[in-house]
């Protein structure tokens, strides 16, 4: 991902939720509002939309802007219009200054990532494999981009936690039906879990027409719903 590709990518995720667009650029936006513990500890603006195509395929970007009350977020994802990571990078700030940035490659066969702050430069590589997603603890919206199991099924997948750095395997399966409340109305739902080799688990809920509503991490007690839903 180049440097103009990133910059513009990050501007446009300070802008997308108040800037008036056609409802059909977007495949999601919106906000997530982040408890932990039952308390109101940030929110995240985010917008996914398709991309000019590229090499002869579609790109779709995901960027948002995460406020918690000592940092703020801003990552940058770019796939493929088959849903294949092609770059990612993250920008977290302190006090208005960049205080880490981290940035990921992905080519041909493997992984490359660097993390950089005041404190440490870390540089690690990964072979690639197919079917990976990359989720960060904090960022939320990128659940949308892991895949949902049927009922009685199970979906094994690769995953990058990019500040750790390291790939892990993981499963998601359904739940079941469930129940959301967004904006003061009750939502049907798809509950789906997804367990982490490290025995972590990760749970969220979409609707039937693909709407993610929440994202709950029960070991840090944290959940991040959504105020309102996409217009259409």
């Amino acid at each position: 991902m180049s440097a103009r590709r990133i910059a513009a990518l990050l501007g446009f995720a300070a802008v997308a939720a108040a800037r008036p667009a056609p409802a059909q650029e977007f495949l999601d936006r919106g906000t997530f509002l982040i408890e932990r513990a039952g308390n109101e500890v940030g929110r995240e603006d985010f917008a996914i939309r398709r991309a000019p195509a590229r090499a002869g395929t579609g790109s779709i970007l995901a960027v948002a802007t995460v406020h918690y009350r000592d940092r703020e977020l801003r990552p940058a994802l770019d796939l493929s219009g088959d849903l294949q990571p092609v770059g990612y990078q993250l920008d977290v700030s302190s006090a208005g200054r960049v205080v880490e940035r981290l940035t990921v490659q992905f080519g041909r066969g493997r992984i490359g990532v660097r993390l950089a702050s005041q404190q440490r430069e870390v540089l690690r590589e990964f072979p690639a494999s197919p079917g990976i997603a990359v989720l960060d603890d904090d960022v939320f919206h990128q659940f949308y981009f892991v895949p949902r199991a049927a009922a009685g099924g199970v979906v094994a997948l690769r995953l990058l936690l990019p500040r750790t750095p390291a790939i892990v395997g993981g499963a998601v399966r359904r739940v079941g039906a469930d129940s959301v409340s967004v904006g003061g109305r009750k939502l049907p739902a798809d509950h789906f879990a997804l367990l982490l080799e490290t025995g972590e688990e990760r749970d969220f809920w979409f609707t039937a027409s693909g709407d993610l509503l929440r994202v709950a991490i029960p070991s840090r007690e944290i959940v991040a719903t959504r105020t309102a839903l996409p217009p259409r």
